[in-house]
């Protein structure tokens, strides 16, 4: 049992079986099919609203574990590397400091191996800003940015602009509804819905 199921026990015996089922789907088609069992299953839409979240929070606390042993293994391996290559820095200037001193030429034998010792195309490093340089020695690069605040500002007063898309993802709150809040919450809910589902049949009628 996995360290996530053993946690969702604590809360919802349901939620931990639709995270052993998740972990055992082989693909997105039977993750959406197992998630919308639930809903097919449950009488009650209550517990399954509340199953939902439990396995919702469960979910973000996996991803953050999951991101902390990330970060802590790309730490390590970057570590790692950085040693490995102040090794290689300190032994190619070992090198260039006994060429330098004439113990060693460009080019040196070993038995099976040589070190060959040349110099690299030319670098060239700015130390002016570049309009204090002679024109002939400027380039001028004109470039062109999309003013999306603009775009998404017309987009807001129905007026579309060609070659762009604007859209809206949607997010989810799972939140905790305080017990003294609940029957306005639902009294809110079944209004808006209401009154959302009116709209709809008026548009229907209309066109």
């Amino acid at each position: 049992m996995s360290l996530a199921t053993k946690s969702l026990l604590t809360t919802s015996i349901e939620a931990a079986r639709l995270w052993r089922d998740l972990e055992r789907a082989k693909d997105t088609d039977e993750l959406d099919q197992i998630i919308e069992s639930l809903w097919q299953t449950q009488n009650d839409q209550e517990l399954t609203v509340d199953i939902y979240a439990d396995l919702n929070d469960q979910i973000n606390a996996e991803i953050i574990a999951v991101k902390a042993r990330l970060e802590h293994l790309v730490n390590i391996h970057k570590n790692a590397i950085k040693k490995l290559e102040t090794w290689q820095e300190r032994l190619n200037n070992s090198i260039i400091h006994l060429n330098e001193q004439g113990i060693i030429n460009n080019e040196t034998f070993g038995k099976q191996r040589r070190i060959i010792i040349k110099d690299n195309p030319p670098t060239c490093e700015i130390l002016v800003e570049p309009e204090e340089l002679p024109e002939e020695y400027q380039r001028v690069v004109k470039k062109i940015t999309a003013d999306k605040k603009a775009i998404t500002n017309a987009w807001r007063q129905g007026i579309p602009v060609e070659g762009t898309e604007v859209y809206r993802k949607r997010k989810f709150v799972y939140d905790l509804i305080i017990t003294s809040n609940f029957s306005s919450i639902q009294a809110n809910t079944l209004n808006n819905t209401t009154r959302s589902q009116n709209k709809k049949r008026k548009q229907s009628k209309s066109s």
